[in-house]
């Protein structure tokens, strides 16, 4: 029996071709102030388990795989720690694909406070020309998209934020989505919070694409209408100073030994003087 053995550079391909293969993981950064229950929140997602204790300063990225619209999608979601740095805030806001405001119905301030990181969001964001065609009309978000999620839902007699309020915060935030939540009675709303949020990266990374295709393609026009124009009647157009930034009033007096023509107009007094003359 022959035993093929495999080359060097064989290898270096199979070893390449093994990594493209692999798909990108959507990653997602909570963020909140303490005590919202972002780390309970983030667990649900990716153990469908409810602990309500944690340690409000520890972080930690946590790894899960979801099936959405038939498609296997590797999650990787940053659970923050309730830090007001904005060095430490701009970290995770270039790390993640897209975010998710959460804040606790029984506390205003946490409910104000997303509107400061909203704030920072579009102002640290490498992604602040992305658009997104909604179910209604084509609106401009800040940025990467951001969803507004009001914990605790089930509270409802400790409630200070009610949904209306969330809902037109987020309209003035300009989010993809509001949802309110009650992470330790609800997974399934969970679920469907970082579902809805992968779908909409989705739409917006190929409506980019496609925004991008169709500038090289006008572009593309561009350079071939100019190369399509007659050579004589480019060469007439440039003796008489007719260009698209305006008309030229070229000087006889100013002729090179040459022949070319210099494009600086003429002085008031030389005009007078080429007048008399």
């Amino acid at each position: 029996m022959d035993i093929i053995k495999s080359s060097p550079g064989s290898r270096l391909l199979k070893k390449i071709n093994s990594k493209s293969s692999r798909t990108r993981p959507f990653k997602v950064a909570i963020l909140g102030q303490n005590g919202v229950g972002k780390t309970a929140f983030t667990v649900r997602f990716c153990t469908r388990r409810y602990i309500g204790d944690y340690d409000p300063d520890l972080e930690r990225i946590y790894t899960c795989q979801r099936v959405i619209q038939d498609t296997p999608v590797d999650f990787e979601v940053w659970d923050t720690a309730g830090v007001n740095e904005n060095s430490r805030l701009k970290e995770q806001i270039r790390w993640a694909d897209a975010i998710i405001l959460v804040y606790d119905v029984t506390d205003r301030c946490s409910f104000n406070e997303c509107t400061r990181l909203k704030f920072l969001i579009n102002s640290f964001s490498r992604k602040s020309r992305w658009k997104i065609l909604s179910d209604s009309s084509s609106d401009v978000i800040g940025g990467i998209p951001v969803a507004l999620v009001g914990n605790k839902a089930d509270r409802e007699k400790d409630r200070m934020v009610h949904p209306e309020e969330g809902t037109n915060r987020a309209v003035q935030l300009k989010c993809v989505r509001f949802h309110e939540v009650s992470v330790q009675e609800e997974i399934d709303d969970v679920i469907t919070v970082f579902e809805d949020l992968y779908i909409i990266y989705r739409k917006m990374k190929k409506f980019r694409v496609s925004l991008s295709s169709s500038k090289t393609s006008l572009t593309e026009e561009k350079l071939v209408s100019s190369s399509d124009d007659d050579p004589e009647e480019c060469e007439a157009r440039s003796r008489s100073g007719d260009f698209r930034r305006g008309t030229i009033i070229s000087d006889p007096d100013n002729v090179s030994s040459s022949g070319d023509i210099s494009c600086r107009p003429r002085s008031r007094r030389r005009e007078a003087i080429y007048t008399m003359s």
